[in-house]
């Protein structure tokens, strides 16, 4: 039988002596305040195997609840909801398996060539490196070296207006170096910016599997703003990007753009010098499309029990004393 998973089970075998006290306290405090979305987690962390697989491959993943988490507008309770959403949706999809593989190292799911015959491929991680910004990084491989990622999350569903798809870091290498990888990398891709390339291809994913909008994290409301502008980790600006995209302001200061089907350009309101230009980046922009789909359906496998019965924080039902000590044991 499966042991149970609960809050101890985070922390993480360096830890020792005085600061696993710490953390333990930490975590029993936070639970505590948190009672009901403590529950409503947990609940779903113990109600399908796969889970089980993600917490052995990234134990981080139980505490992710009690941190700012793809948006610092959201609550504690929205984290927990939109969490549990999330993950209802990927075990419908088939992708238990996959994101516990992409857990523990990236999964390959497709190659294109540029013009140059340099290969660019598309591999997807689960859970980190972007463990606060969401749940799947599509990263965008030129050769060995990561061009570009993009971390995003899917919510909602049939009784919330239906699913949308929220992006809560893109991030390209930095220095001089990185920028001119991108700079080659565009003008491999036939002008194409890797940048809009990753946001186009989860508007696409988004639009594939039903949901109406991507919500797009402003910099004010990015969940690790403030420690990775310390570190010197924090490059992109997003606010400036979504503008060039279109984006629409929203009132919790994120932006959202429709998911859509790539649209075909209209070549006769493009100069005739550039109508080849834009049919190549158009066809490679399809051609990544096509490994971003046939790679997550050769991963896919049928649902083989029951889904996870669905709670939301919310209405999580009041957790007896007994019980609740044993899920934070």
């Amino acid at each position: 039988m499966t042991p149970s998973i609960t809050l101890s089970c985070g922390l993480t075998e360096t830890l020792s002596g005085f600061a696993r006290l710490r953390e333990t306290l930490k975590l029993q405090l936070r639970a505590r305040w948190q009672q009901r979305q403590t529950q409503a987690w947990l609940q779903l962390l113990n109600s399908h195997p796969v889970f089980h697989d993600l917490v052995q491959a990234y134990p981080h993943v139980i505490h992710k609840v009690y941190r700012d988490y793809l948006s610092k507008k959201l609550t504690c309770r929205q984290r927990v909801d939109l969490l549990v959403e999330h993950y209802h949706f990927i075990l419908q999809q088939g992708w238990g398996n996959l994101m516990a593989r992409a857990a523990r190292g990236p999964v390959h799911l497709g190659t294109v060539p540029g013009k140059s015959g340099s290969l660019y491929h598309l591999q997807l991680c689960s859970l980190h490196p972007m463990d606060r910004e969401g749940e799947m990084v599509l990263q965008l491989m030129d050769g060995d070296d990561v061009l570009y990622s993009v971390a995003f999350t899917f919510f909602g569903s049939p009784q919330r207006g239906g699913m949308s798809v929220g992006i809560g870091c893109i991030q390209g290498p930095n220095g001089q170096e990185g920028l001119h990888r991108v700079r080659e990398a565009t003008r491999d891709l036939h002008g194409l910016r890797p940048k809009n390339l990753m946001v186009r291809l989860v508007r696409q994913l988004g639009y594939d599997h039903g949901c109406k909008k991507v919500i797009l994290v402003s910099n004010e409301n990015h969940a690790v703003h403030q420690s990775a502008k310390k570190k010197g980790r924090l490059f992109a600006n997003y606010d400036e990007l979504w503008q060039e995209l279109g984006a629409l302001l929203r009132s919790d200061g994120d932006f959202e753009l429709p998911c859509e089907d790539l649209p075909v350009p209209v070549m006769e309101e493009i100069a005739s010098k550039k109508r080849s230009e834009m049919r190549k980046r158009h066809e490679i922009t399809l051609a990544l499309n096509d490994c971003l789909r046939s790679g997550l359906e050769a991963h896919r496998c049928a649902i083989s029990m029951p889904l996870p019965h669905k709670v939301a924080a919310n209405d999580a039902q009041h957790v007896e004393d007994d019980d609740y000590e044993t899920a934070v044991a």
